[in-house]
């Protein structure tokens, strides 16, 4: 598990598919929202899309292998 906090969040991803949504961190680089919960990427998705929108710094927390974004918070 990682912490990355006051991150800028310089590009998002998402397609079509189910829970397919990837987000860049500046100075850390592409992270997979983690599925297993549509409602969890969607909600973590928004968060992220927002601070994007909005030039605003944002704390992201990844799970153990340090690949998949858990949390987020602005």
């Amino acid at each position: 598990m990682a912490t990355y906090s006051n991150v800028s969040v310089s590009s998002i991803f998402a397609s079509y598919h189910s829970q397919n949504c990837w987000i860049y961190l500046a100075g850390v680089g592409w992270k997979k929202v983690r599925t297993g919960n549509a409602d969890g990427v969607t909600n973590v998705h928004l968060v992220l899309t927002a601070a994007r929108a909005n030039a605003r710094l944002v704390t992201a927390i990844t799970d153990a292998g340090n690949a998949n974004i858990e949390q987020v918070y602005l």
